[in-house]
């Protein structure tokens, strides 16, 4: 076997089927990076059972052959090697593959092809077609709602909803909840509701094209989804467990709507935070009159902060205290000057968007010391 790579199309490739290889070397585990070159193309893929991703390389085949190379140091080693052709070289007789650029060289020990799980695509009959674009924005507004708690395994993850035209993502901790939706350019091929793992999502987005015209096939079945674009396809399996019915908790009445320059909360939050971060909970509170809310927090023990903001409210003057660090959140990922809170005095709040009504953001009051 002989091919020879670009370095950087080859380091590329590699790049985008590490997250599969498994990095942990032993004689029982089936791991490493599986190269077939053959039928003019070369194919890279790496399976751990968890996810499992398959993406081609161009390259110039001087030999077909198909390898298994059981190295974690694969990725780095490419890397550092200088621009230029690699040339990529396993001997019939040897179990053992060398990359050679320059004066740069390095061989690693191959493994029994038949030993490798190699990456089945699944059928294609449910999928949707989303433009890779919306789906890293929509990821990006709703994941960091996501558990980081292990314990409930099903709330890492995001919740996928597909039908006709409409494609939604929502994430919950169940103290907070952030949700968006989008209109597909094609109508979905089937309906859909299932939720993917956030670590895993985020790897997906990282690999995306950034080309304003690219897409990705969304394709899913009972245990497992898949992600195609490009020549890359990752797929998963799904997170088990019957996800809440979001749209119950999204408030549809309020006693005050409070608008209030973005940038101005950001600021007005971030002053009283540190004092926050130190208290149990990391309560913020807030006094929403007429035309100012001021937001404090304080601690025998710390000290306190405080500061007030102009506001337009529109209802009643509410007294009411947040968890500081989910404000914060929403704030980040917020566009346009102002958002307009929706406030119930012993309920949930919706933070809407200015710019993006299709985007909500629901956070649950709790307990402060007033």
């Amino acid at each position: 076997m002989r091919v020879i790579f670009d370095k950087t199309e080859l380091s590329d490739a590699i790049d985008r089927v590490q997250r599969a290889a498994q990095a942990k070397i032993t004689s029982n585990t089936n791991n490493g990076y599986f190269i077939a070159a053959e039928n003019g193309k070369v194919e890279l893929q790496a399976n751990d059972y968890t996810i499992g991703i398959k993406t081609s390389c161009p390259a110039m085949i001087e030999e077909e052959g198909i390898i298994v190379i059981a190295a974690s140091q694969l990725q780095s080693t490419i890397r550092m090697m200088p621009a230029g052709d690699i040339v990529m070289e396993k001997k019939k007789e040897e179990n053992m593959v060398s990359f050679t650029c320059g004066s740069y060289f390095a061989r690693f020990p191959t493994r029994d092809i038949n030993d490798f799980p190699e990456v089945k695509e699944m059928e294609h009959t449910n999928h949707a077609t989303v433009s890779c674009q919306d789906f890293k924005e929509m990821t990006g507004q709703v994941s960091f709602a996501t558990a980081s708690d292990k314990q409930k395994p099903l709330f890492t993850g995001v919740l996928f909803e597909v039908d006709q035209y409409r494609f939604i993502m929502a994430a919950t901790n169940t103290h907070r909840l952030a949700a968006k939706e989008i209109t597909l350019p094609e109508e979905a091929s089937a309906q859909g509701r299932f939720v993917v793992s956030g670590s895993i999502l985020s790897d997906v987005v990282r690999l995306l094209p950034d080309e304003e015209d690219s897409t990705v096939e969304i394709s899913w079945s009972k245990n497992h989804v898949a992600f195609t674009f490009g020549s890359t396809y990752f797929i998963t399996s799904l997170l088990n467990g019957e996800y809440p019915d979001y749209h119950r908790v999204i408030p549809t009445h309020h006693d005050a709507l409070v608008t209030v320059n973005v940038h101005d909360f950001q600021e007005a939050v971030r002053f009283v935070s540190p004092i926050s971060s130190g208290v149990d909970y990391h309560t913020i509170n807030f006094i929403f009159h007429e035309d100012a809310v001021e937001i404090y927090e304080e601690d025998p023990a710390i000290g306190r902060s405080s500061t007030s903001i102009p506001i337009k409210l529109e209802g009643e003057p509410i007294k009411i205290t947040y968890n500081c660090n989910y404000i914060e959140d929403i704030l980040k990922h917020s566009e346009g000057e102002t958002v307009i809170l929706h406030l119930q005095k012993n309920g949930p709040l919706l933070v809407e968007q200015e710019e993006d009504k299709a985007y909500q953001y629901v956070v649950t009051p709790m307990r402060g010391r007033h």
